[in-house]
């Protein structure tokens, strides 16, 4: 199903002028060595400083902005500091994920995806693109509801189930396709198989004439970080190219985990002893 992107009339740059001004604020505060007191944030961006005392006060609250009582500056929060170390490590991940990735989309010729999970949400952050087109959207930052996908499946499946069902509480299952999961208990019952097995499957649950197969990816916890997936137009998704498929995935989503760090088998057996 397609995702709407934007209204009618909408142009860059209309809308969410509170964002806007976050985000600003957020670039300013993370050129300074200091801090900045609230008449200095106004005066650099051209804000009043009403709406900017505001806008502080909200970042404050959510973690994204310190305010310091003894000097009355602003820094930047922990919030701010997480997301960073959260790209650093996705940039991390990709970059040792991205020639595992290159390769089996050489040897099967289908499109393979990266994705980490966020919220009920998948969000692609790398991409090989296979020579077949497919009624999906490739973008890196794209998000697709983990439910109705393979590489949403093999993320949450690396979740505890009473955390899956937090997350689900009070969601609404949208069915993209007539195989789409349309419930918590469904859901578990099926991330409960996804872990005995250690693999995920779409069967057409977001896309009709879309299949895959996706893979988690460990890191030296053994912490399930993300996930790999293999694309494949369901006519061309038999028994044969499904087993080829899954095989590729289960070595790469392998040799990538070992490069996160992740323990092996052996690892896991020695230290048992």
């Amino acid at each position: 199903m397609p995702r709407v992107r934007g209204g009618a009339g909408s142009t860059p740059g209309e809308g969410a002028p509170a964002v806007r001004r976050a985000l600003r604020i957020l670039d300013l505060l993370a050129q300074s060595d200091h801090g900045l007191r609230l008449t200095d944030i106004a005066e650099s961006l051209g804000l009043p400083k009403s709406s900017t005392s505001l806008v502080l006060g909200a970042m404050v609250e959510l973690g994204w902005v310190e305010r310091d009582p003894q000097t009355q500056s602003y820094l930047l929060g922990i919030r701010a500091w997480q997301a960073g170390q959260a790209y650093v490590r996705a940039r991390s991940l990709v970059e040792r994920a991205q020639p595992v990735m290159d390769r089996v989309r050489d040897r099967l010729k289908e499109t393979v995806r990266l994705a980490v999970l966020d919220g009920h949400e998948n969000v692609y952050i790398g991409i090989s693109e296979g020579g077949q087109a497919l009624a999906l959207d490739t973008r890196i930052g794209t998000r697709l509801p983990a439910h109705a996908t393979g590489l949403g499946k093999a993320l949450l499946a690396g979740l505890p189930p009473d955390e899956v069902r937090r997350r689900f509480e009070g969601f609404e299952f949208v069915a993209y396709t007539r195989n789409t999961i349309t419930g918590i208990d469904q859901l578990l019952e099926t991330l409960d198989q996804v872990r005995r097995q250690g693999w995920a499957e779409d069967h057409e649950e977001y896309v009709l004439g879309v299949r895959c197969v996706a893979v988690p990816i460990r890191d030296h916890h053994g912490d399930v970080v993300a996930a790999m997936s293999v694309s494949v137009p369901t006519i061309r998704f038999n028994r044969a190219h499904r087993r080829m498929a899954l095989a590729e995935l289960l070595a790469a989503g392998a040799e990538v985990s070992a490069r996160m760090g992740a323990p092996t088998a052996a690892d896991e057996e020695t230290a048992g002893r």
